[in-house]
């Protein structure tokens, strides 16, 4: 009876182990599309196996009696840490349920793994660790923690070298990601591992031990300083200050670790100083490069007070909304947008979610009470760490004296870090798996109780009832807030990468199919869905899909009322079926409909210029351009240095008629800069002025910058032939003609501008080209011979213009003469002389591609 349990102790803790294991990994597994975004994929992992763990223990404790629980006898001071953590959950808990956005706060969003279901799981992953894993199991996590990161640090190396650039992705410009997608939160989770490695290599008596603990601690010191980031840097020196200068152990040379300490904190501080007074430095090397790049005094001041302070500064204004609940888990966005400012700084057109502070985000999101609790949980663990270190430095344990002054200084760091950052699932996992084993050691020396099942009131009849139930209730769990979103998500990435390679159609499909069967992914799907559809809109598609996706963010507003981009996109989607709408009454209502969707998300960000600028486009549409002239006034109140501001000043002015005025702020628009000018605007606004001459400069720069848009050059034809610029205008034409050569209405307006212009030529020769691409051989030789006859007369009353002769020679080209169109260039580049290169390259050119190879080799020779 003995041996079998002690076998069946054996395979829980088996179990056990491959479970936490597996749930350790998942910082590095990542599969395209599965895995993205990775956060939320791998929270859905955690999240089921976690279910399923807890399935498992509690069938065995309840059902078959397998496991017992052993606790640390009931005393307040046993139990401090437990006691403010659980604190801590429970009032995120309670800002839950009086969230502004309750439903997001309890799942977040796909690019986030906070919520408070992820964590609750945090939290039970953390009590699991401490309760159940045992002394061996230990050892063995622990060097899955070290292969975890191991692989994590070898893949950050070769992006960073772009080592086996043609097996793994490169990655070019600031700090490498590797498996983790970002290279703040792999520096965090690398830099548990950095300090633990240094405690064991210090631990360590066997030289072979201490060779494999420090070389993992210089790999990991390397991949570190690949990421670049300097909280990071910061943490590891005074993590490792604390270390030195609070030594637990009384040996000889603790003031040589003293010395050692203080020797880096001082070549830490000479290092940032040279660096900063010999920029010039960056220059030598990569290396060299990265450190006075990140250690650059400037660039430190210029994030916290050019952005961080700032952020900092309106997170302050939420939490005095807010004070004792907050927002509710992840909804640090809503008071964000309330109390946006573009003024300050970096912040224009920066979407926040998380201020980059900890203490702040849990003040504004839970309140100032979670707050307490949150800082009375480190300050109780770390109290609790040190009663335990007195302990075993009194029984002269070195090894896990070690051990918890190594947890401590890992805490202090890692506070060090969220003053300027923010948590990701790697670092959640991380972080609760050293809390787990500080829990774990702080239990230890405690009198412990066994707590077994005894309880023999509910038959077994009932027993497998009650369980039947609980199975269906966890499977339930896991299929519809696990596993159908897993399933969902992976779609919706599949149609981001197919939208990213222009597979519109199919992209559109796979989300619109999606959106049937709406899940906790409703809100993120139609966002998705809207961001999809301003990638791959087309002009027969434009209505189809603006319609589809405004129903999708209908739903979405619903649900989430808060955010202000559905609005926005909403009110933008509107705009645009108003804008192809021709029945004026629907049309009128399409844009009111528009406004009160603007006005809504202008109510949640009230300086927010997206938005502000969609509304002006709303005017323009509805021919509004009194309204339009104040909103764009009240865009410069808000912020005078966005351009974009002035640019629909101007084009509501000229569409007024003041041209004058118009013209400045255009002008004031395009030298502030930033934003891309819609010159189909400023063209219309000039056409109904009837000013031919600036709506043409304005067609040139559409032309210039959609250069297969037929429309576009239609347009500038006429324009060009209003302002007597018939050269240009025929030019157009005929490049409508190539692109449309079924468009008979430039075939017609060539002839228009033949009979306008009859003695110039590029008309002749222009109407030439249409008819031999028309078939029509007689009236492509006339034209062309006509050309021919007029650049004769123009060339000779002309001798010193190169250009005649140049055209001559393409007519004689094109007539099979070849000789006479050698001749002819070989005269215009005399007349064009030495000086005139271009001319020269022109011409060498045509006759080396456009004339038979024999007159190349005779040019050659000559």
């Amino acid at each position: 009876m003995k041996n079998n349990t002690i076998n069946i102790k054996k395979n829980i803790d088996k179990i056990l182990f491959w479970f936490i294991s597996f749930i350790l990994f998942l910082p590095i597994i990542i599969l395209p599309p599965s895995f993205q975004p990775s956060e939320w994929s791998r929270t859905i992992l955690f999240r089921s196996t976690i279910t399923i763990l807890v399935g498992f223990l509690l069938y065995k404790y309840f059902y078959k009696n397998d496991i017992f629980v052993s606790l640390p006898k009931w005393k307040i001071s046993n139990y401090l840490p437990f006691l403010t953590l659980s604190a801590f959950i429970l009032l995120v808990a309670i800002s839950t349920i009086f969230s502004q956005d309750p439903r997001f706060s309890f799942f977040s969003s796909p690019a986030r793994a906070g919520g408070s279901l992820n964590m609750l799981f945090y939290f039970i992953f953390a009590m699991i660790l401490a309760i159940f894993v045992k002394n061996k199991s230990w050892d063995k996590l622990w060097k899955i923690n070290f292969i975890v990161a191991t692989l994590a640090s070898l893949l950050a190396i070769i992006q960073s070298f772009n080592i086996f650039k043609n097996t793994f992705v490169s990655y070019e410009g600031g700090g490498v990601p590797s498996f983790l997608g970002n290279s703040t939160f792999l520096a965090i989770y690398i830099f548990f591992m950095i300090i633990w490695s240094s405690i064991l290599f210090i631990q360590k008596k066997e030289k072979k031990q201490k060779m494999i603990y420090g070389g993992l601690f210089l790999l990991f010191a390397l991949t570190i300083f690949l990421t670049g980031s300097r909280a990071t840097y910061l943490a590891i020196l005074i993590s490792f200050s604390f270390i030195f200068f609070f030594y637990p152990i009384k040996i000889k040379k603790i003031k040589t670790l003293k010395i050692i300490a203080g020797s880096i904190l001082i070549s830490a501080v000479i290092t940032i100083l040279i660096f900063n007074s010999f920029p010039q430095l960056s220059e030598k090397n990569e290396i060299f490069s990265r450190l006075s790049n990140r250690l650059s005094i400037e660039r430190v001041a210029k994030d916290l007070f050019g952005t961080r302070f700032a952020v900092w500064k309106i997170a302050i204004q939420t939490i005095k909304d807010r004070p004792l609940l907050g927002w509710g888990p992840e909804n640090f966005y809503i008071g964000f947008e309330k109390y946006y400012e573009p003024t300050i700084s970096n912040m224009q057109k920066l979407w926040w979610d998380k201020p980059h502070n900890i203490f702040l985000d849990i003040a504004t999101n839970f309140g100032l009470i979670a707050l307490f609790f949150y800082i009375s949980f480190y300050i109780t663990l770390f109290r609790g760490l040190q009663k335990l270190k007195s302990v075993k430095k009194n029984i002269t344990d070195n090894t896990e004296t070690l051990q918890v002054h190594g947890l401590q200084a890992i805490f202090i760091g890692y506070l060090t870090i969220l003053f300027f950052n923010f948590d990701s699932f790697p670092t959640y996992i991380i972080n609760f798996f050293f809390i787990g084993y500080s829990f774990y050691l702080l239990s230890s020396e405690k009198e412990t109780v066994e707590i077994k099942n005894r309880q023999k009131i509910i038959n077994n009849k009932n027993k497998k009832f009650l369980a039947i139930i609980f199975i269906f209730i966890l499977s339930l769990f896991l299929f519809f807030w696990n596993i159908k979103p897993f399933y969902i998500n992976r779609k919706i990435e599949s149609a981001i990468n197919l939208s990213n390679t222009k597979n519109c159609n199919e992209a559109v499909t796979i989300i619109e199919e999606v959106n049937k069967n709406p899940d906790i992914l409703e809100v993120y799907n139609a966002l998705i869905y809207s961001d999809t559809i301003k990638k791959c809109s087309t002009t027969e598609k434009e209505v189809e899909y603006a319609n589809n996706g405004l129903k999708y963010l209908k739903k979405a507003s619903t649900i989430q009322p808060t955010w202000s981009r559905t609005w926005l996109f909403m009110g933008g989607l509107t705009d645009v079926l108003a804008a192809r709408e021709e029945n004026k009454e629907n049309k009128n209502q399409l844009l009111e409909e528009a406004k009160k969707y603007l006005n809504k998300a202008l109510k949640l960000s009230p300086k927010r210029q997206e938005i502000i600028i969609e509304m002006e486009k709303n005017s323009l549409i509805a021919e509004d351009y009194r309204a339009m002239q104040k909103i764009a006034n009240d865009c410069i109140n808000i912020d005078s240095g966005q351009g974009i501001c002035y640019w629909y000043l101007g084009v509501a002015e000229i569409f007024l008629g003041d041209q004058k005025s118009g013209k400045m702020h255009i002008q004031e628009a395009l030298d502030k800069g930033g934003f891309s000018p819609q010159y189909i605007q400023l063209g219309a606004a000039y056409l109904n002025q009837k000013n031919y001459k600036d709506a043409a400069d304005a067609y040139h720069q559409l032309v210039v910058s959609y250069p297969n848009n037929a429309g576009y050059h239609a347009i500038m034809a006429m324009l060009s032939k209003e302002i007597g610029d018939y050269d240009r205008a025929i030019a157009e034409a005929l490049k409508v003609f190539q692109l449309q050569p079924n468009n008979e209405e430039s075939i017609q307006f060539l002839q228009l501008l033949l009979g306008l212009s009859p003695n110039n030529p590029l008309a002749h020769t222009s109407i030439a080209f249409v008819y031999k691409e028309l078939g029509e051989k007689e009236k492509y030789t006339s034209e062309l011979t006509i050309a021919k006859n007029i650049y004769i007369q123009l060339a000779k009353a002309n001798p010193n213009i190169p250009d005649y002769h140049y055209r001559l020679a393409i007519i004689y080209a094109e007539q099979n003469d070849y000789e006479k169109s050698y001749q002819e260039s070989l005269l215009a580049i005399k007349i064009a002389g030495p000086s005139d290169l271009k001319t020269k390259e022109t011409l060498e050119s045509f006759i080396q591609n456009a004339l038979p190879v024999e007159f190349w080799n005779n040019y050659i020779k000559n």
